[in-house]
Order: structure tokens, then sequence, then C-alpha cells
């Protein structure tokens, strides 16, 4: 199983970065590779509607000459997508909502190369804003034709310093119960 755990979060090394990383921790144990993206530190233009992608069906992305084809090969070669944002002002970050428009674009005008990928999403919230912010991931996953798994709650948790979400006994339960049905799925379809 190849993973892709995409950090939405301008801290590397922060609150979202500890979900993903439990998440992924006992499915490196399980055998699989992981990707991490740390979109922060990357070149990423939010998707600027140009259609250059419809219409020249070759799987990139035209609008901008920076890391957006580098991320679609990535995210091409995963079996599994994460998706890990920080609440700000009630929403996704312009990092993770910058990838969403331009790899989810890209695949449904050209192969649906995000069809039946297992997807999920990890939020973490200061006070409020995470179900929201959780759903709009979730959302994405929907409308590409993936395979989203559940836990026994929804994948969020709440911290504001960097590493303060460790201490939320329940959200890290959840992660767990993640990867879990993560590696049950991966176990139950893989060919």
């Amino acid at each position: 199983m190849k993973v892709l755990s995409v950090n939405g979060s301008p801290r590397k090394d922060g609150n979202t970065s500890v979900m993903l990383r439990r998440v992924c921790a006992p499915l490196t144990r399980g055998g699989a590779t992981v990707d991490e993206a740390h979109l922060h530190g990357m070149d990423l233009s939010p998707c600027s509607g140009c259609m250059t992608c419809m219409r020249k069906k070759d799987g990139k992305c035209h609008g901008y000459p920076d890391d957006g084809n580098a991320l679609i090969e990535r995210t091409r070669a995963a079996d599994v997508i994460l998706l890990g944002s920080p609440v700000y002002f009630g929403s996704v970050t312009g990092q993770i909502k910058a990838y969403m428009d331009r790899i989810g674009f890209v695949s449904r005008v050209n192969d649906g190369f995000l069809r039946r990928k297992i997807g999920a999403a990890v939020v973490v919230a200061r006070r409020a804003g995470e179900l929201l912010t959780f759903a709009e991931l979730n959302m994405w996953f929907l409308i590409n034709g993936m395979v989203v798994p559940g836990s026994s709650y929804w994948n969020v948790g709440h911290g504001r310093k960097e590493g303060e979400v460790s201490q939320d006994t329940e959200a890290m339960a959840t992660l767990d119960d993640l990867a879990d049905n993560i590696q049950w799925l991966w176990d139950a379809v893989r060919p």
C-alpha cells in the first residue's frame, strides 16, 4: 500500500502533522510506504480555471509552472490519500484547497485517477469549525469516487500549540481506529 499524506498546515510539525503521522505509523508497520507532502513548503497556486487540462487531456495542469504536476503524479501513484488540515477561519487552509482543486479537477476531466482510491481526512481545531472542515475534505473524496473508511468517531482533534493535539486521547484513539480500518479495507480490496 502506498500512502500519500498531504499536510495542508503551514506548520510542518504542528498538530496536523501529529495526526497524520498517528494514522501513518501503524500503516507503515503493516508494510505501507508513506509519502509525506507538506504543502506549505511547495509552490502550489490555486486553480486558474484555464481549462487547458480539459482540452489537452494529458493528465497535467497547465495553469502554472509550479509543483502542481509533481503532486498530481504523487497522487496518481498512491493507493491511499490522507488529507490533513487545521481549521483556519472555520474552514480548510488555502494550501489544502489549492491541492484539492488542482488535483481533483485534473482527475475529473482526464482519466479519473482518484476513483476508487482510499481517502481519509484528519482535522485539528483550537476550538470549533472542525466538522465543517472535515465535511469539506470528505466531500472531495466522494465527488472523486473515492472510498472513505470510517472510524469510531470523526477524525478531529483539538489543540492550539504545536503537539497539543496529542493530549486529546479520544482523538488519538479515533486515529488508531481509522488506521486499522484503512488497513482492513486495503487487505479486503487489494489485487
